[in-house]
């Protein structure tokens, strides 16, 4: 889930924000990456995601969470000309502004669910990020940090995962060889035969056809 949310934050700003940016909207960790190789991509944007912050039980069976999560969207930029045009931004396009870039961001992010099973995207604080490599390069980067829930189901005690399909969350225990069960079978019907007494040949029969998610 996280990599989904990741690549879907990713997604829209990259939409939404046009020509704001100067290259694609990516999970690029700004504070490790060489400012100097920054500076030919910039104005940018880049998503990280900064942590879980709480699991609790989601239903009486308490094989179900609910998890709280946060995803950093750095904006950053840079302008030789003065603090203040790096701040509030130029006359130009090619001049957008830290401040003009962290409204859009939060206005594209806040209430979207993306299209995906989780909660509505809440806007959190936003913070300056010093650094002296940013100072002496003209360079000013912004943490806005967005908060979001799903759920995550845990396995059945002392079971193994059981992926049946090459998509399944699960089959990354297939991939790197770790322990796993073979899936259980799927029930699809079941067949009720009613008898008479006495009588070793059925009077009636019934089918009963197991629903899906994806029944109507």
């Amino acid at each position: 889930m996280i990599t989904t949310i990741e690549k879907a934050l990713c997604e829209r700003l990259q939409q939404g924000l046009g020509r704001m940016v100067n290259n694609p909207v990516v999970t690029w960790n700004v504070l490790a990456t060489d400012i100097g190789v920054a500076l030919r991509q910039l104005p940018g944007v880049c998503v990280v995601f900064s942590g879980i912050t709480n699991s609790r039980a989601h239903d009486t069976s308490r094989r179900r969470f609910l998890v709280t999560g946060r995803f950093s969207v750095f904006v950053v930029d840079y302008n030789l000309r003065s603090n203040e045009a790096l701040r509030h931004g130029g006359p130009g396009i090619e001049e957008p502004g830290c401040y003009r870039l962290i409204r859009s961001v939060r206005r594209l992010l806040t209430g979207q669910d993306l299209g995906l099973t989780i909660d509505f995207l809440k806007p959190e604080g936003v913070r300056p990020v010093a650094g002296q490599a940013f100072n002496d390069k003209g360079v000013a980067v912004y943490e806005c940090v967005f908060g979001t829930q799903w759920v995550e189901d845990a396995l059945d005690n002392g079971h193994w995962p059981a992926p049946e399909l090459p998509t399944d969350d699960d089959a990354d225990f297939v991939r790197w060889n770790g322990r796993i069960e073979k899936p259980q079978l799927w029930h699809e019907s079941t067949r009720m035969a009613y008898f008479q007494p006495g009588e070793s040949d059925p009077v009636a029969e019934d089918i009963m056809q197991n629903r899906t998610d994806n029944d109507d």
